[in-house]
């Protein structure tokens, strides 16, 4: 009777405990510069899984064709750079992605880059529920590079960083509060580090909430000496798993494993 009654319970509880990918999948998180079918994008295709949410719009003078401002195709891949200026360049997981998708110069009547001296938001938006799963069991590790990763125009110390909290529906572009601020999250350099040395985020367990989150991007763009200058990112989602939240049958199975206990551990102190 015992050992029946622990397999009933161990296998509810092993069938509960199988944890899920929703890494590059339908209300999961994305690696940038993807496909819905988790293929590389070709520049200048928009990366529909990130939305630009700040600043509204293409701030640039005399923006190019290709500057789509704010909402879902804010977002575009950046073709190979053709000047040094990321050095990386894109991978075969990831891509760089910007407001525009040319960041070389020379474009302006005064040959200046493509991107306004600013910060910029990239969020990406998903739902753990929908996909069934347990959101107080989620974690997800990253690696991302970002042009800049510093702010040196008002605030020396200020990096660029990943904010990540819930949203009321899809739809929202309030960015999320600073006091959401993951630990430990600044990028990687985009002159100087290669995306395999750029340092792992982790986000565990207690960062994630039930129904839409936010993963907000915020990349500062640091001036030169004529104001506007390249910008961008480009994140790899290394893991991203959560548990299932259990089937009835398998809630009935663990329910069955603990009555069969109790009543094993009563029949056996009425023996003794």
């Amino acid at each position: 009777m015992r050992s029946v009654t622990l397999g009933i319970l161990l296998c509810g509880l092993s069938i509960s405990a199988q944890a899920v990918s929703f890494k590059n999948v339908l209300n999961g998180v994305w690696s940038s510069g993807l496909t819905d079918s988790a293929v590389l994008l070709t520049a200048p295709a928009a990366d529909s899984h990130y939305v630009l949410i700040q600043p509204q719009g293409c701030t640039v003078p005399n923006p190019p064709a290709s500057c789509s401002g704010f909402g879902t195709n804010a977002v575009l891949v950046v073709g190979p750079s053709t000047n040094g200026t990321w050095p990386a360049g894109n991978g075969t997981d990831s891509q760089w992605i910007g407001p525009v998708a040319n960041q070389s110069p020379v474009i302006g009547p005064n040959g200046i880059y493509n991107s306004a001296t600013d910060f910029y938001v990239y969020r990406m938006i998903f739902n753990l529920n929908m996909m069934g799963l347990w959101s107080e069991t989620a974690n997800i590790s990253l690696r991302w590079l970002a042009d800049n990763s510093v702010n040196s125009m008002t605030v020396v110390t200020a990096n660029s960083h990943i904010r990540l909290c819930a949203i009321p529906d899809q739809n929202n572009r309030e960015i999320c509060p600073e006091s959401t601020t993951v630990a430990n999250s600044a990028p990687g350099a985009q002159n100087t580090n290669d995306m395999a040395d750029a340092p792992i985020v982790n986000m565990g367990p207690a960062l994630f909430a039930a129904g839409y989150m936010a993963l907000d991007l915020v990349v500062y763009n640091s001036p030169i000496a004529f104001g506007e200058n390249p910008t961008g990112l480009r994140l790899e989602i290394l893991s991203a798993t959560a548990d299932p939240v259990p089937e009835p049958m398998t809630l009935s199975m663990i329910g069955l494993g603990l009555v069969g206990l109790g009543f094993w551990s009563r029949k056996r102190t009425r023996s003794l």
